[in-house]
């Protein structure tokens, strides 16, 4: 049995514990929702704790941290009824999960775009007009079958990322990279499924119309060691997202309209840090509150506020 099997045998183990560990016990308390949230979601002003405040929501027992490929298994296991989410995560509609309306409009936008340094733009002006090819190209469903190719089928990012920029006449799909006679530049990326795809959307359309040689540090970790690396210039460009500029860099109130959130941005990481934004790929990948679809419909959930009354309403009577 080769290494790659055993990793996979022994991940499938992992999953198998950990759902068994966190089915929910037969007790007086048997209709109590249980939560489960990634690390990012926990700690972010526009994650849990902004939620709880904007809705009202608490849970009886305190959401449990998990990696996002766990929280998937771990909902569709029911081990667990509410987990949060993102709009384009292709296993929302395989796992047959439903999002939440968030009804009060908690989460801000979060529309997708490259972020440049300025000095590599000065360098390499060609980036501008390849990267903008890129505008409008990717939708809501677009983003959640990428992610659905690599998170449940299984393959390469790299693949899919080639396939994307082929099917739609971006790059011949036998393209080579230039002759990289033009100097270098490294992409970067966070550690979640979504931006290594992006990035290799990037990285493979930049050297495939350019002779500028593309590093690809993808999977770096979380928001904040991609932007660290970009203002210095260990990294060129990597795909950032408007909300999470908004509120987790920039340190700003929520705005709720898409075009005013991306103008905010545009003209404060100008100002502040000399960094660009570039047009938007299209799609618009908010944090959401999701649950098992027959879950939701049964108890009469359809939004954020509808689950908050029921967590409520259940308290009340203990």
């Amino acid at each position: 049995m080769n290494i790659k099997a055993r990793v996979k045998i022994l991940a499938a183990a992992v999953i198998a514990i950990a759902v068994v560990l966190l089915m929910p016990r037969h007790t007086n308390h048997s209709h109590e929702l249980k939560a489960a949230f990634d690390a990012e979601f926990l700690t972010r002003a526009d994650g849990y704790a902004g939620l709880s405040d904007c809705y009202g929501l608490e849970f009886s027992s305190e959401p449990v941290q998990m990696d996002p490929g766990l929280m998937y298994r771990a909902i569709a296991h029911r081990a667990v009824d509410v987990i949060d989410g993102f709009a384009t995560d292709g296993r929302i509609p395989a796992y047959e999960l439903v999002v939440l309306k968030d009804d009060r409009k908690f989460f801000p936008p979060y529309y997708a775009a490259p972020l440049v340094r300025s000095q590599t733009l000065e360098k390499h002006p060609e980036l501008k007009q390849i990267l903008n090819r890129l505008a409008g190209q990717i939708s809501n469903k677009t983003m959640q079958s990428l992610n659905y190719e690599v998170d449940e089928k299984g393959r390469k990012a790299e693949n899919v990322a080639r396939e994307f920029l082929a099917s739609r006449g971006l790059i011949e799909p036998n393209a080579m990279p230039g002759d990289k006679t033009a100097g270098s530049i490294t992409v970067g990326g966070k550690q979640f499924t979504e931006q290594e795809i992006l990035g290799q959307i990037m990285a493979f359309l930049i050297e495939c119309n350019s002779n500028i040689k593309v590093i690809r540090k993808l999977n770096l970790g979380g928001t904040m060691i991609c932007f660290n690396a970009l203002k210095p210039g260990d990294l060129d460009l990597y795909p950032e997202y408007t909300g999470t500029a908004l509120v987790s860099i920039l340190k700003r109130e929520v705005i709720s309209d898409p075009n005013d959130a991306y103008e905010s941005v545009r003209e404060a990481f100008l100002e502040e840090y000399g960094l660009l934004w570039l047009r938007p790929f299209g799609f618009n990948n908010t944090y959401t509150l999701t649950m098992r679809q027959e879950h939701a419909e049964r108890l009469g959930i359809l939004t954020i506020s509808d689950l908050a009354k029921y967590i409520n309403g259940r308290r009340s009577k203990e």
